[in-house]
């Protein structure tokens, strides 16, 4: 795949996304939005692709939101409806993908950089890592990446964020439970690269289904949740992945999953 604002590869099962704006700490500018949205659904229909990780170029950012220039400007009321969609498309896209997308988090990841980064299923950020929402200091709100966000941080903490524009270190975006893991800055490729071959180890079948039960369940009822999962856990334990991984432990060798 060639793209004007994204740089993408394959090897071992590990696609790699990497925003490709540095000059401009990889803002999110419409072409760029669109680049990534297809993408996202190349990597997803690619057999070989189990795993995705997205980063951002250079050394200053993973993303730092979207490119202001062109906020106001976006044509007529329906025109700027549509236009303003496409970063909702991606976060609602991805929680319904099969392959998981780590966002590997260097630098800034602001406003709708850091809804982004939090819409990702796991989230490594290097200890130098900033995660912030100014959109209200210039008289904006983060409306759609407040979806991700207050999913995550909770109504309380989320809204501290959204309505003080006040940024937050790493380590405080983990203790509000925006971010996986944190790790220094000199070990993001090798910790990221680490855990993104780990989950291309296993299966794809296993993986798919519980990013489905996860996104599936979290605003279900209790009882109804259970009554799902048990139809997922039939699923899983009847598909040919799990007959393999189970006759690859007793014969004490690597399972060759099929993704079915």
């Amino acid at each position: 795949m060639s793209f004007e604002t994204l740089l993408t590869s394959r090897a071992d099962g590990v696609a790699r996304i990497v925003l490709d704006r540095p000059e401009v700490r990889n803002a999110l500018s419409r072409a760029l939005i669109e680049e990534l949205g297809v993408a996202l659904a190349a990597f997803e229909a690619d057999a070989d692709a189990r795993v995705i990780v997205l980063s951002g170029a250079g050394d200053k950012a993973f993303c730092a939101g979207a490119d202001l220039r062109g906020v106001t400007d976006r044509g007529t009321t329906l025109q700027a409806r549509e236009s303003y969609a496409g970063l909702a498309k991606i976060l609602e896209a991805i929680p319904a993908m099969r392959t998981p997308v780590i966002a590997q988090v260097h630098g800034y990841a602001l406003a709708g950089g850091c809804g982004l980064a939090v819409g990702c299923d796991l989230v490594i950020a290097s200890e130098d890592a900033t995660f912030g929402l100014p959109e209200i200091k210039v008289g904006l709100l983060p409306l759609i990446v407040s979806a991700p966000i207050l999913r995550a941080a909770g109504r309380k903490r989320g809204l501290h964020m959204i309505l003080t524009g006040e940024p937050v270190s790493a380590r405080e975006a983990f203790d509000m439970g925006l971010v996986s893991r944190v790790v220094p800055r000199d070990r993001l490729d090798a910790e990221t690269s680490a855990l993104a071959a780990t989950l291309a180890s296993f299966s794809p079948t296993a993986i798919g289904l519980m990013k489905e039960a996860a996104a599936t369940t979290q605003d279900m009822e209790y009882g109804k949740a259970l009554r799902y999962l048990r139809e997922l856990l039939v699923l899983v334990g009847m598909s040919d992945d799990a007959k393999e991984g189970i006759a690859a432990f007793f014969e004490k060798r690597p399972p060759r999953w099929k993704g079915r």
